[in-house]
């Protein structure tokens, strides 16, 4: 359904509010509450789940007391509940079907039929979560990730236009694990680079000016790492004038030569 000009403009605040934050793994307990503001629900819970081994090896949960925590699931109570009277219902169908798409437990299963089940009963139910719409993530054989959001019972089911905003962010999303990627690979690489800047010319760039480094070695442009990192062209062009200062490089091709050294 074609989303209205506000709700393009939630979704846009929500990747200009989180591209100014670091972080090197999906997802932070940031991104995961801002989700909130552009779903309106009373639980959001982004989910790793290791198939063979049956467990949540990552969950970063925010609740409706606004209380976020990120931390494995409990492996002995929780997981073994969740096995022993599930999966539910939205699992069952992407098993069944590999479709990734924002899916609302509605849409798979009938209220009346899943009330019935033993998930929600003994899992869901007790907690007071009643609707769930979820948006599957790509990932290995062995796993399975998504964001699932809940509303309690008496607040009402998701909507289309709730499933058209995560289809619409599905893109950047990708993006933001891929730039979460890119920041860990910056936080592994040593602290010495190949140029006149010395030895200790790495550890005196931000974050920020290794991530644009990277993207040069990558061979972008200037525009292109402004729509990746969502700043100005100009702003690009300043940190790299830092680099070059910093590395003791003249421009941008020694800049990337250093950046290569280092792998």
């Amino acid at each position: 359904m074609p989303l209205r000009r506000a709700d393009l403009a939630a979704i846009l605040g929500f990747l200009v509010d989180v591209g100014g934050l670091e972080f090197n793994e999906p997802y932070p307990v940031e991104v995961v509450a801002r989700l909130r503001d552009l779903v309106v629900c009373d639980a959001l819970t982004y989910q790793e789940i290791d198939l063979r081994s049956k467990r949540f090896p990552v969950t970063v949960a925010f609740d409706s007391d606004a209380q976020a925590k990120a931390a494995p699931a409990d492996p002995a109570e929780e997981e073994a509940l969740y096995w022993a009277v599930g999966p539910c219902p939205i699992f069952d169908y992407r098993a069944r079907t590999g479709d990734l798409s924002a899916i609302r437990m509605s849409d798979v299963i009938s209220p009346r039929r899943y009330h019935e089940l033993p998930i929600f009963r003994e899992y869901f139910h007790p907690v007071g979560l009643d609707h769930a719409l979820d948006i599957g993530l790509p990932a290995p054989g062995d796993r399975y990730r998504s964001f699932i959001f809940f509303r309690r019972t008496g607040e009402g089911d998701f909507s289309e236009r709730d499933r058209a905003v995560l289809e619409m962010l599905r893109p950047h999303l990708r993006d933001l694990e891929a730039r979460a990627v890119l920041q860990r690979r910056l936080r592994e690489l040593p602290a010495a680079l190949v140029g006149d800047g010395g030895p200790r010319a790495w550890d005196a760039l931000t974050l920020r000016e290794r991530e644009i480094l990277a993207l040069v070695a990558d061979g972008r442009t200037n525009s292109q790492i402004a729509a990746r990192l969502w700043i100005a062209p100009s702003t690009v062009k300043k940190h790299l004038e830092h680099v070059y200062e910093k590395l003791g490089v003249g421009g941008r091709t020694a800049a990337a030569m250093s950046m290569h050294a280092v792998h």
